[in-house]
Formats: structure tokens, C-alpha cells, sequence
């Protein structure tokens, strides 16, 4: 075999492979943190007490391809307020939420679940209109503004996820399990789509020295027996 490379093209193709195969290990990597991540058993906890007066707010969420709104509200557990949703509602535009200082009142919640962190706002992140009771993000700090001073000072930093919860789609409810109560916050990028990545990247990697070899091969640089093509 006679092997003539051309040294520019060579250089980009093996930089091209290193990145492109670190992009694939890179992804292969995140797919087995989440798979164990996934199998990790969840820190339930419960939480009980009741509903604060005027606190409902629907927060937009984005889960599993669909779009969706959750009802909010904020629990007085007699230590601190936790904000924690109560229904989630699939459909594109906004319901609207119980708005007034009766609404809620004498409500108690009571649930297992888990706790998490809230996340950050992005330039996506649509303006929440707080008069409305309209949110797009579940931000206890933010949501805190709809309670009275007293309240809004005792809220916990993090946002309370029950496991089982109230579904709507269509106009029909049903009891099931909370979309968002997982132990792997990143819910909308579950390990396999990951593991897909990974294939990709590395099939691109695979395809690119395929093509840089048939390149040789076409110009003559690369022969496999003595005298071929001659």
C-alpha cells in the first residue's frame, strides 16, 4: 500500500475528527450521568399545610415536546412558604388563574414530592406579568411578590414538586405523575436523545475520513496494491 497525504487537507481532517469524536465522548458521557442519575432513588419528602390566600399563578413549562401551563400556589407549612404547583394544564395559551385575596383560603395541600432549584430566566424567557398572575418562570423569589410582606419573607428558595398531580388536556383532568418531579432537572433532554448525539457525531467522524480516503484514492495518493491504477 503507497500512501501520498496531502498535508493541508490532512491537518483539517484531523482536527475535524478530534473535534468531532470529543463532541461524541462528550455526549456519551452525559448520557451514562443521566442513566445513572436515573436510577439514583429520589430524595422524597412531604410537605402539609395551607394554601395562602391570593397566591395562585399560572407559570408557562415546557415538557416532554409540549407546551404547558402550571397552577401555582404558595403553601404555609407554618415554618416557611413554599410555592410548589398544584395542576398542570397542556395547551398553548395562558388559563386564568383564581386572582384576589379569597381564593385559596381555607385550602390545604398536603403531598410527597421533591424539591428543586428554580431555573434561570434566558432571552426566550417571556415577560411575566404579575397583575395578571402570569408568569414564565417558576422563581419562588419572583412569585414571592404576590404575597403579603409577612409571607412573601418566609418563602423557601427552592420550588416543591409534587410526585402525583392534576393533569388537564383537552378539557378532560385527571390524577397522575408530575412531568416535572425528577430527580434530573433537565427534563426536556432525556438521556437517549444524548446517546443519539453521540451516534451522530461519531458517524460524522467515520463519514469524514471515509471521504477523506476515497479522496486520495480518486486523486492516485492512496493505493492498497503495488501497481494499481497504473
Amino acid at each position: 500500500m503507497s500512501f501520498r497525504p496531502l498535508p493541508v487537507l490532512t491537518f483539517f481532517t484531523l482536527v475535524s475528527l478530534v473535534i468531532l469524536v470529543l463532541l461524541g465522548n462528550w455526549q456519551y458521557r452525559r448520557f451514562s450521568e443521566k442513566m445513572a442519575l436515573d436510577k439514583t432513588p429520589v430524595d422524597w419528602t412531604t410537605i402539609d399545610g395551607n394554601v395562602v390566600p391570593g397566591s395562585e399563578a399560572m407559570v408557562y413549562s415546557y415538557t416532554d415536546g409540549s407546551a404547558a401551563w402550571r397552577r401555582v400556589v404558595a403553601i404555609d407549612t407554618g415554618e416557611e412558604v413554599v410555592f410548589t404547583p398544584i395542576e398542570v394544564l397542556y395547551q398553548v395559551e395562558p388559563p386564568q388563574p383564581c386572582l384576589g385575596p379569597d381564593c385559596g383560603a381555607g385550602m390545604r395541600f398536603a403531598a410527597r414530592g421533591l424539591y428543586q432549584s428554580p431555573r434561570g430566566r434566558n432571552a426566550f424567557t417571556g415577560t411575566d406579568s404579575p397583575e395578571t398572575g402570569i408568569f414564565y418562570t417558576l422563581d419562588p423569589a419572583v412569585l414571592g411578590a404576590l404575597l403579603p410582606a409577612e409571607d412573601a419573607a418566609r418563602v423557601h428558595g427552592r420550588v416543591f414538586e409534587p410526585e402525583t398531580i392534576q393533569l388537564t388536556e383537552n378539557g378532560r383532568s385527571m390524577a397522575g405523575v408530575n412531568p416535572f418531579a425528577r430527580a434530573r432537572p433537565d427534563s426536556e433532554l432525556p438521556p437517549q436523545r444524548h446517546f443519539g448525539y453521540a451516534i451522530t457525531w461519531w458517524g460524522l467522524a467515520m463519514a469524514l475520513l471515509g471521504v477523506y480516503l476515497a479522496f486520495h484514492y480518486q486523486k492516485g495518493r492512496l493505493r492498497f496494491r503495488k501497481g494499481s491504477g497504473a
